[in-house]
């Protein structure tokens, strides 16, 4: 998480000017750091859900279940998922991102 997750939460300021957006965050990999402090006040002012992934994040019986599907979708093709990049300077238009892709912040 580290500096990149922290810089990630204030961006949209603290103030809760809008309370109804749910905000997801899925933690992939440690490559920006192992940590990140995240003061109480913005998890308690946002609709923010936080969710790990990696290898141990799924049992190996979940995973094995849903193998055949996903081998079944790359042997259709690449798979295209819409997402819209945004480096990590233009967070805020990520944040306020309403399109039907995804909204990814990437570093700058």
């Amino acid at each position: 998480m580290g500096p990149v997750t922290e810089a990630a939460f204030a961006a949209p300021g603290r103030s809760g000017e809008d309370t109804e957006a749910n905000t997801a965050y899925v933690w992939i990999g440690s490559l920006a750091g192992l940590e990140a402090s995240l003061p109480a006040d913005l998890l308690r002012g946002r609709r923010i859900r936080i969710t790990g992934s990696s290898v141990g994040s799924r049992s190996a019986g979940e995973t094995l279940a849903e193998a055949p599907e996903v081998m079944a979708r790359f042997a259709v093709g690449p798979l295209q998922l819409p997402w819209t990049a945004f480096p990590l300077s233009r967070v805020g238009e990520a944040w306020a991102h309403t399109g039907r892709s995804r909204a990814v912040v990437v570093p700058d």
